[in-house]
């Protein structure tokens, strides 16, 4: 006798790889394509996991042509003949490996017609791919589609193969980077549990939830403490666990401060190369007298001095006319960064100290570009906080491989196009982050910083730096970037891919190399332990509470 979750059997000409089933009632009320479902196979000799692709309902009164056809075209419904006509359901299913010891092995031989397709028991997924409860390095992600209580295991060990979280306004992903961020902070290490440390560059204050939380002295995961950084303007500066942010300009080169000192002033509509030569040429000219931070905070009039020195007379090195936009380019830079946003420091907070210090507690920093944090800051000095941030993380954990240290991170970049664009879809002209952002995503992981790159648009992001994504987490995307995601994730099923437009909000397909299924799923995202007050929003009740009975006054 079946059992009570028995959904379906096995119809006549399945194979190895795939086959088809005739569903249960029980089928009919409870499955939906991309639903993962345990074919018992050869009358119970073996049980393979499989994917349902299609369901396709068949009733032999509603047949294209059939004898009903008039009847159906006048509005008729044959109401007592339709009780008695066969009506069934067809599941199209893949079949996606063979339970053993070991996880998933191929297939060798197909299910015979009459074995029975069932639902996955609760803890049945971890012993089908070989995982054992607790497994060190294993963390559940929210739950299957379709099912209550069976997440989907990722390996963090793969987590330095970077990861991609794409999905428009509403569609949940940002709550479910934040889940991440909990699962990661509670590894199972064998013998208890150890936080992955964690810098979020926050466009939008999304992840201050987890500062509030800890501030109102609560403990977030294993985080040894949470940290938000602001703008030196920002009026959050003096709150608790709030650092001020400043940095230094020494870890670039003088070819690329003239470029961003340059590019700042124009907006980045156009970078003028004889401006950026003339203010090179003039930067190295102090090469080995003074930092370049020190150069420009405390010795900028020099540098003008220099500049007018190397403009003058007939063989001067530099035109008049490009030394004066140069000059005004200084002018601007100190005004902004030194002055106005107070950026730029000869002693800056975001050093390797404060490196080590995340590294080792371990720590979750928030770098908060919000309005609240980022007070009126544009795009460009945030591109140069953010490009500043990955050459000294590249720089620090270089040391660290270099010095037999093995130390690990990730990196969060919510508005992943801001930094690195791509500049075919996404005209933000010059970004001074892009060029580094691609080098951690091409060499990064040989060091141990792992990225996590959000976007609402895929398309927009860089295709360099795409390429190097080998874990996606994908939430409901516009139909022109579906194409995108499939090409770069190495293809997907067509009947998960059709759904990426339409997909609930907090229902994700996760695919890559973290997914230890092998193969990409459909989930619900878990339930975070702290709240996202960010992300909620009060419509109605605010409504409600402003503007309640006015309208019937009028």
């Amino acid at each position: 006798m079946p059992g009570s979750n028995v959904v379906g059997v096995v119809l006549s000409g399945a194979t190895s790889s795939e086959a088809r089933a005739q569903l249960t009632e029980l089928g009919e009320r409870v499955l939906r394509e991309g639903m993962l479902v345990v074919v018992e196979a050869r009358r119970g000799e073996e049980s393979l996991l499989a994917r349902v692709d299609e369901l396709r309902p068949v009733h032999e009164f509603y047949s294209e042509g059939d004898v009903w056809t008039e009847a159906r075209r006048r509005g008729l419904r044959p109401e007592v003949l339709d009780s008695l006509a066969r009506r069934y359901t067809v599941a199209s299913l893949t079949i996606l490996g063979k339970a053993s010891g070991r996880g998933l092995e191929e297939p060798s031989r197909p299910p015979v017609p009459g074995d029975f397709v069932r639902l996955l028991g609760p803890r049945e997924l971890g012993s089908m791919l070989g995982l054992s409860p607790g497994e060190p390095g294993i963390v559940y992600f929210g739950e299957l589609v379709g099912y209550s209580g069976v997440g989907v295991p990722l390996d963090v060990e793969n987590i330095t193969m970077h990861v991609g979280v794409f999905g428009e306004t509403g569609s949940g992903k940002s709550y479910g980077v934040g889940y991440l961020l909990e699962l990661l902070s509670r590894i199972p290490v064998g013998d208890g549990y150890a936080a992955l440390p964690a810098l979020v560059v926050d466009a939008n204050g999304d992840y201050l939830d987890y500062y509030r939380a800890y501030a109102a002295g609560e403990r977030v995961g294993g985080y040894g403490f949470v940290k938000r950084l602001v703008f030196p303007r920002s009026s959050a500066r003096y709150s608790p666990y709030t650092v001020p942010v400043s940095i230094a300009l020494d870890v670039f080169s003088a070819r690329e401060i003239a470029e961003f000192i340059i590019a700042y002033k124009s907006g980045g509509v156009e970078l003028n190369e004889l401006q950026v030569a003339g203010l090179e040429r003039v930067l190295k000219e102090f090469e080995g007298v003074y930092g370049f931070t020190e150069l420009l905070v405390s010795h900028l009039d020099e540098v003008v001095e220099e500049l007018g020195e190397l403009s003058r007379g007939r063989e001067a090195f530099i035109h008049a006319q490009t030394a004066r936009a140069i000059r005004s380019a200084l002018e601007k830079f100190r005004q902004d960064l030194v002055e106005r946003y107070a950026i730029v420091s000869e002693k800056p907070v975001l050093g390797p100290g404060f490196v080590e210090e995340l590294v080792n507690a371990p720590g979750l920093a928030i770098l908060d570009f919000s309005a609240e944090g980022a007070p009126g800051v544009p795009l460009p000095v945030k591109q140069l906080v953010v490009a500043y941030l990955l050459r000294l993380l590249y720089k620090v954990f270089t040391e660290y491989k270099v010095s037999g240290k093995e130390r690990y991170m990730l990196l969060v970049l919510e508005e992943a196009q801001n930094y690195a664009p791509n500049p075919r879809t996404y005209p933000v002209s010059w970004s001074l982050a892009r060029d580094y952002l691609a080098l951690i995503a091409t060499q990064g992981r040989k060091f141990g910083i792992s990225l996590l790159l959000v976007s609402q648009r895929p398309v927009f992001v860089d295709p360099v730096v795409v390429s190097m994504l080998n874990t996606w987490i994908i939430y409901r995307l516009p139909v022109d970037d579906v194409s995108v995601v499939s090409r770069a994730a190495g293809g997907l099923p067509r009947s998960i891919e059709k759904r990426l437009p339409r997909l609930p909000r907090g229902v994700a397909l996760v695919h890559g190399q973290m997914n230890v299924l092998g193969f990409p799923v459909l989930v619900r995202t878990g339930r975070r332990r702290v709240g996202h007050v960010m992300g909620r929003t009060r419509v109605v009740e605010t409504l409600r509470r402003l503007y309640h009975g006015r309208g019937e006054q009028q």
